[in-house]
């Protein structure tokens, strides 16, 4: 009996480039070999052990006074007056906060439930990254398990645990010139999301908007038209943004530095403030390897990858205006990782094809070993800081916020008159349904001058004459020898004190606490 005779593969022809008519032909999609199949199913293997450490460590995290403060304004203030109005005191765009709001008003979500709405945001990133991103799996599977990405931007329920979906989204779209609209969504939402995510979004949009005019010959006209309508798009998405944050006199981050500009140099030089190199040294060590020398050679030697590839310019500018901008403007510890995944970003858009690797020298094909073997350092290190830190977090309370309000709770301090001092007391407050104090007249700590709160009123004191006082504060040792014997002065006692430490990586960097004090006498 004869074999039956093979046909050939049913093709069908396709239009490749309507503008210059070429017609190739396409064979129908082949299935995934057995082998794939189960590299698919490690990658949601590996997707569900981040989310199981990440679960894990969640369980033990005590919110802080950031991530209360839009959890406040989200449950406590409409839309309109979010946006156009506390924002600006804020110093952020308001994408996280409506997230926060419809989770409240539309879903009725309970403050418990802050932490997971990061972490679901967070989730996405992890999944973008472990099932799109162009490395190697043993370079994108430990990359998901680096202390930014599944701890400081997954835990920590802040605007940031979006910060690599959006990224990340930005830059599996960056190649693609011919749906720009595509691109524009992700931007706007980026650039929405906090200032950071703004100046990145500017950055991608810049080096996208280059890349499609080199590319101008091979767009049609529709395709032109749809750019002039999304550059309209970003242009309003911007002026919007300056807008809503227009700086006005009485924001108190810009109040107290027209106050230190007027103190005398030996004044300023009392307060310890670092200089604008001291804190590029700072994001540059806390962003990639923890010490200098080797964070600047990492810096240097992936510039001159991306440079090979020819991203240097989208290199520089996005991990360059995340330094200048935590140096000059504002930056603390957990802005460091936006330095990180704006170099992961580059580095993924920079990333070689297979068919580009197939065609490399040895020069090229030495320089993208010598990328990988910076990556896995990179891994190696950041993972090490997130197995010490998810253990500390086991061990020790990242916020007193938590045993603080429960204290309170206990002994009925929340039902008479109460006073609060310093921004960390919206901690506690988020854990009650109605303003505890009776000296801040909001839940939220508003960032506008006079600023309540932060200052002993003697007056105001002696005349509620409250039961309990709530004392924040980031060196307990100074406040009790400094704050406290005022209090005791005036006939209050310590009854409680919820010690909290600010974790990041393998240290310390502030601690995070609370004084309840009892009225005594009279």
């Amino acid at each position: 009996m004869s074999e039956p005779v093979r046909l050939p593969e049913i093709v069908e022809p396709a239009v490749n480039d309507v503008t210059h008519g070429e017609i190739r032909f396409v064979t129908s999609r082949e299935a995934p070999s057995a082998a794939e199949r189960w590299w698919r199913i490690a990658d949601f293997g590996v997707l569900g052990a981040w989310i199981a450490v990440v679960a894990f460590t969640l369980q033990y995290h005590e919110k802080w006074a950031d991530e209360a403060q839009a959890w406040l304004i989200a449950r406590d203030l409409d839309l309109k007056t979010i946006w156009f109005h506390e924002l600006r005191y804020e110093g952020s765009p308001g994408l996280w906060h409506t997230v926060l709001w419809v989770a409240q008003h539309v879903f009725h979500a309970r403050y418990d439930a802050l932490g997971y709405i990061g972490m679901a945001g967070a989730t996405a990133g992890a999944a973008l990254l472990i099932f799109k991103a162009p490395f190697p799996r043993y370079i994108r599977w430990p990359l998901s398990f680096t202390y930014f990405m599944v701890y400081q931007y997954a835990v920590i329920a802040r605007p940031y645990t979006l910060l690599p979906l959006l990224a990340f989204a930005a830059a599996m779209l960056f190649k693609d010139v011919e749906h720009p609209e595509r691109m524009t969504i992700v931007l706007a939402l980026l650039a929405n999301l906090s200032l950071h995510g703004t100046i990145l979004a500017g950055c991608l949009g810049l080096v996208y908007l280059l890349d499609a005019y080199r590319a101008r010959e091979r767009l049609d006209a529709r395709v032109r038209r749809k750019y002039w309508i999304c550059i309209g798009v970003m242009v309003a998405a911007f002026v919007f943004i300056v807008l809503i944050l227009k700086p006005t006199p009485d924001i108190e981050e810009f109040a107290l530095k027209r106050e230190f500009a007027q103190l005398s140099p030996e004044a300023q030089a009392q307060l310890q403030v670092p200089t604008v190199l001291r804190k590029l040294t700072t994001i540059t060590s806390g962003a990639f390897l923890d010490w200098i020398a080797p964070s600047v050679a990492f810096v240097l030697l992936t510039a001159a990858w991306c440079f090979m590839r020819r991203r240097l310019l989208l290199f520089a500018i996005s991990v360059g205006s995340m330094s200048l901008f935590y140096a000059k403007i504002h930056g603390a510890p957990h802005h460091h990782g936006t330095a990180f995944v704006a170099a992961l970003m580059v580095v993924w858009i920079a990333w070689p094809s297979s068919t580009e690797r197939s065609t490399f020298d040895l020069h090229q094909t030495r320089a993208l070993q010598g990328v990988i073997a910076l990556l896995l350092c990179l891994c190696g290190l950041n993972i090490w800081d997130a197995g010490i830190v998810t253990y500390r977090e086991y061990r020790y309370p990242y916020s007193g916020a938590e045993d603080a309000a429960n204290y309170i709770r206990t002994v009925g301090a929340n039902e008479n008159p109460m006073f609060g001092f310093l921004m960390g007391v919206a901690a506690v407050q988020a854990y009650f349904d109605h303003n505890i104090l009776s000296n801040i007249p909001t839940t939220y700590f508003h960032h506008g001058t006079p600023v309540a709160g932060t200052n002993l009123d003697i007056d105001q004191l002696q005349k509620v004459s409250p039961k309990y006082i709530l004392v924040y504060t980031q060196d307990p040792d100074l406040t009790f020898r400094v704050d406290i014997p005022t209090l005791r002065s005036e006939g209050y006692e310590i009854v409680h004190f919820s010690d909290g430490y600010y974790l990041y990586k393998r240290a310390v960097f502030e601690r995070d606490t609370y004084f309840i004090l009892r009225r005594v006498r009279p």
